[in-house]
């Protein structure tokens, strides 16, 4: 009868008028979560995969669905493992990827895992008989996360040119900006009491012409002028020291400046990027954990450009480790290695050589995990010593697949 029921419920839209709003369909897409799940998206037609690749619609996403850690890569040269970290179910069969070059190129004899940044690694090969004739290097580029993607064999790395250094330190960068192409090779030299640098970019014509830089620098009797060559962070790379600053090299301008640390600080630190052009530096002294903040602005490069963010001591996580297992029993005396960094300084990797020990401390949270625990030698319980820590992000941005124009219709050519 009329009036005696409720009226007739609007009919729902349907599924075409959903998808078929672009803006809609932009903000659905932006709960994928996962870059994987976005490339997936892409696959379906033309119209998804642009939405889905459009540079604005990306930079919404990794705002709101940030690169995940799947693992890390552990060992020392001639022997590394991957490390996979728990992950949600829609990225267990992406995170056992990374897995793939400890059983083929690692397992060949790579020697060396030279460096690993967004998805991608720089690993260095000599084979048994190349090492028996002292034969150089061969350096490759690998993709783990791309489904059939090959190694890419890099072209010959060009020698220093400079022969009367008392010490020599290279390193291979991947770029910063998640690129397959810009490799970056640095050759430092220290002749007398100057540091020269040699700085070759990777292009389509091969390493190019070296830019060049020189420093004179305070160098005490009995230290070695060089700890470690940090990754680049905002186009700049850092040498570690233990005499009070940090080396940095501008790879842009090929110009030295110098750093110094934080009040306190000496060693068991690294860096990472902040946000703009300003850094992170994570330090450890003993159990307690440290992040400071630096603009690099003004007069950011002197002690007084520091501000200390937080602090915090992880005692009681290495306690509870100790509680589960004897063999671990924290000492006041124990030394912890800041071994990785995240970006923004997000987490931070310590190598607790005592107890051949990795720790993944989530410097937001707080959370302390063990998260490896180094084999010792088949004869006696000696650890090997100081072990290398390679985080594994997820690839960004995305790689889509390409567009493949056929005879009547456009076609997607599937990468994932």
């Amino acid at each position: 009868m009329d009036g005696d029921g409720p009226p007739p419920a609007a009919p729902a839209p349907s599924v075409a008028s959903v998808l078929g709003d672009d803006d809609l369909f932009r903000e659905i897409l932006l709960f994928l979560g996962f870059p994987n799940l976005l490339v997936r998206a892409a696959l379906v037609s033309k119209r998804w995969l642009l939405h889905a690749s459009d540079p604005v619609f990306l930079r919404r996403f990794r705002e709101r669905n940030p690169p995940r850690l799947l693992g890390f890569y552990a060992g020392y040269p001639g022997r590394y493992q991957f490390v996979p970290l728990p992950q949600p179910r829609e990225l267990v069969a992406l995170s056992r990827r990374p897995a793939s070059p400890c059983d083929g190129a690692f397992a060949r004899g790579a020697e060396r895992l030279i460096h690993c940044r967004n998805g991608r690694l720089l690993t260095a090969f000599r084979s048994r008989w190349r090492q028996l004739r002292g034969g150089r290097f061969k350096h490759y580029l690998l993709a783990p996360l791309l489904a059939g993607e090959a190694p890419t064999v890099l072209p010959p790395a060009p020698p220093p040119t400079h022969e009367r250094a008392q010490a020599r330190f290279t390193q291979m960068f991947l770029p910063e900006d998640g690129a397959r192409d810009g490799i970056t090779l640095v050759h430092l030299l220290m002749v007398s009491r100057k540091v020269y640098a040699e700085i070759y970019a990777l292009g389509s014509g091969g390493w190019g012409v070296p830019g060049t830089a020189v420093i004179e620098v305070e160098h005490p009797h009995g230290t070695t002028f060089l700890e470690e060559l940090l990754p680049p962070v905002h186009g700049k790379v850092f040498m570690v020291r233990t005499s009070g600053y940090i080396l940095g090299l501008d790879l842009a301008t090929s110009t030295f400046f110098t750093l110094e640390l934080p009040v306190g600080v000496r060693r068991s630190y690294l860096l990472s990027c902040a946000d703009d052009s300003g850094l992170y530096l994570v330090s450890a002294a003993g159990f307690q954990l440290s992040v400071w903040l630096n603009g690099m602005t003004g007069a950011g490069h002197g002690a007084a450009g520091w501000l200390l963010v937080d602090t915090f001591s992880i005692r009681e996580g290495c306690t509870r480790f100790a509680d589960q297992n004897q063999t671990l029993m924290p000492q006041d005396g124990d030394f912890l290695r800041v071994a990785a960094v995240g970006d923004n300084a997000e987490f931070v990797f310590l190598d607790y050589a005592t107890y051949g020990v990795v720790l993944y401390v989530h410097l937001r949270s707080r959370v302390v995990e063990k998260v490896y625990e180094q084999a010792p030698y088949d004869h006696g319980n000696v650890h090997i010593g100081r072990i290398h820590i390679s985080p594994f992000m997820m690839m960004w941005p995305p790689v889509f697949p390409a567009l493949n124009r056929g005879h009547d219709k456009e076609q997607l050519s599937q990468h994932v």
